[in-house]
């Protein structure tokens, strides 16, 4: 057996003999696959509670009432005609939203008064729960409007235009859900997450054990790639499957990501993992790493939108290319024309953090030679 293969099985039998190396590289991808998307199997908010102000008591909005209670996304929790009561109720978080329903709603809706609208008032802190809640209302309006006002309009013989009928068709997240729209890319995250931390984790301190030489560094890196690999095809094929995410757009685009986004986190790993000396002093700094990471992707908050210092340090991390690169592959389907610039951040961070890593991990008779001579008291005879 060489060197290289003793190495790479080395590093298996130092994870494999670590719990915190193999609950962070192994047992946590797993764990993640299934406990990150339960919270969002539903792809909707659904029962949301909301108050309901009826200060005009009519006909329309008794029917608006009425279909409100039948919606599955809103549940009302609260009835009133006193707006003081239904705001102390969302102060307190007991609701989501307010619906108020003004005084002569429904004349106005008849005659066309400026003055007659529906108001809702939403807890700004859930922005998903918020448009949740305005697109229901919206939709249980406009069927309680032409249920009630349609009659009354032909009897006063108000010709009212046909109303125009909407066909969506949702191109690549197909449930309109907010899990298709998430997950995918925080299961990037997750396989950088668990790398990371686990490398680090493993690496910190160690680097005359578990690297003496260049050859057992490459066995090394060799070992943690095959872990993210392994991670990224998981995901990419079994889970995005079992949970019924999009996926299957681009396979020959997504390996080559793969091939360049796993040693672009591990070379980026073992850089951070020689600055540590300690394995917890490792876990108490990257420990909150992953929001600001996820926020620094682009898929939460646009680039554009960003301060441009931000964007730019943004692409120093692997998972802000590995994002866009994977949702746009797997997800979109787009060809390795249109993903290029992501593939070649990616191969840059690869091949900067690669060499980075390299220079860092100096074999163990190079930090030797580079070690100053140890001083001695005068008379004491040279060795």
């Amino acid at each position: 057996m060489n060197r290289f293969a003793r190495a790479y099985l080395g590093t298996w039998k130092a994870i494999l003999a670590s719990r915190p190396a193999v609950s962070l590289l192994l047992l946590a991808v797993i764990v993640y696959a299934f406990y990150y998307p339960a919270a969002y199997r539903s792809q909707v908010a659904t029962h949301l509670p909301v108050a309901i102000v009826d200060q005009d008591q009519s006909a329309v909005s008794r029917a608006l009432v009425e279909r409100l209670s039948s919606a599955n996304r809103v549940r009302i929790v609260l009835r009133t005609t006193d707006f003081g009561e239904a705001r102390h109720a969302l102060e307190s978080r007991r609701v989501d939203a307010i619906i108020v329903v003004p005084e002569k709603l429904e004349r106005g809706l008849l005659t066309g008064a400026p003055a007659a609208g529906l108001a809702i008032y939403v807890n700004g802190a859930y922005l998903v729960r918020a448009s949740t809640v305005g697109a229901t209302v919206q939709s249980v309006l406009t069927g309680a409007v032409a249920e009630n006002l349609a009659p009354l309009a032909r009897a006063a013989g108000i010709r009212a235009l046909s109303p125009i009928q909407t066909d969506t068709r949702p191109l690549f997240n197909t449930a309109q859900g907010y899990g298709s729209y998430v997950v995918p890319g925080v299961a990037v995250l997750i396989i950088q997450q668990t790398l990371l931390m686990g490398v680090v984790l493993l690496s910190a301190g160690r680097r005359g054990k578990i690297a003496p030489s260049r050859i057992d560094f490459l066995g090394a890196a060799a070992a943690f790639c095959t872990i993210g690999v392994a991670g990224c095809l998981f995901y990419f094929g079994f889970v995005f499957w079992f949970q019924d995410y999009p996926r299957g757009g681009n396979l020959v685009g997504m390996l080559l990501a793969t091939a360049l986004y796993v040693p672009a986190v591990v070379f980026f790993a073992l850089l951070l993992g020689s600055a540590f000396d300690r394995p917890e002093r490792s876990a108490q700094v990257l420990a909150a790493s992953s929001v600001p990471f996820f926020f620094l992707s682009g898929l939460a908050w646009p680039f554009s939108a960003m301060p441009v210092p931000l964007a730019l340090a943004a692409h120093f991390i692997p998972s802000t290319s590995g994002i866009q690169v994977f949702i746009k592959l797997n997800q979109m389907g787009a060809s390795l024309a249109e993903v290029w610039p992501d593939l070649a951040g990616l191969s840059v961070l690869t091949c900067g953090y690669g060499l980075l890593a390299w220079i860092r991990w100096k074999p163990q008779k190079d930090l030797a030679r580079l070690e100053p001579a140890p001083s001695r008291s005068p008379g004491e005879p040279t060795p």
